[in-house]
């Protein structure tokens, strides 16, 4: 008894092709490890005290307004997906912003692929929509990157960033990590206290 005919065999074949040819894609790319601050100058096209400027920059957006921006600037990208699919899922990857308010954005550049992504969470998708993220990166970076000038590109394109999301939440004068530390040091001091009563406890 034939199962398919012809036709559904001809679909069947096309659609585990392309099933394939997804597989050996994901499998050619490498998703980058999340990044340790919010600038992240990896092809090295900004000098190093801009890097320190536009990362404590950042740092203090977030401790204002609660808001994470990270900015990824890569030599070239490790896939062969479109750089919209594949920031996305590295986006996701990171988990950028508070779990809470999904309140993260990503610029991600590719310096030799001449491509570069915002990646907004959901929580600001509201405030900056993908037609406000293509028109910073289009109009407002991307000159200055033709011009060969990318730390002023990148300078301009986080400061229309922040002016885009800020005032949609706001923060608690502490960053992610300026946060988690006193919540680890505080339970260090805890168990180290009641150890003491019960050592004390059984001496007695």
């Amino acid at each position: 008894m034939t199962l398919f005919p012809v036709s559904g065999w001809k679909a069947l074949l096309v659609a585990v092709g392309i099933f394939a040819s997804a597989i050996v894609l994901r499998a050619a790319e490498t998703i980058p490890a999340k990044p340790a601050g919010y600038f992240n100058d990896y092809a090295g096209v900004v000098s190093k005290d801009a890097a320190l400027r536009f990362n404590e920059h950042l740092a203090q957006f977030e401790r204002e307004t609660s808001n994470q921006v990270v900015v990824a600037v890569y030599r070239k990208m490790e896939s062969d997906s479109s750089i919209d699919d594949f920031t996305q899922r590295t986006a996701q990857a990171w988990g950028v912003g508070k779990k809470d308010r999904k309140n993260g954005a990503v610029l991600f550049v590719f310096i030799e692929d001449r491509k570069m992504f915002i990646q907004t969470g959901y929580g600001l998708e509201g405030v900056l929509p993908d037609a406000t993220a293509f028109d910073i990166t289009e109009r407002h970076i991307k000159p200055y990157f033709r011009k060969g000038d990318y730390q002023s590109g990148l300078g301009e394109g986080i400061s229309l960033i922040c002016k885009a999301i800020r005032g949609e939440y706001t923060g608690d004068g502490r960053t992610n990590a300026e946060r988690s530390p006193g919540k680890v040091g505080g339970g260090h001091i805890l168990a180290f206290v009641v150890l003491a009563i019960i050592i004390l406890s059984v001496i007695s």
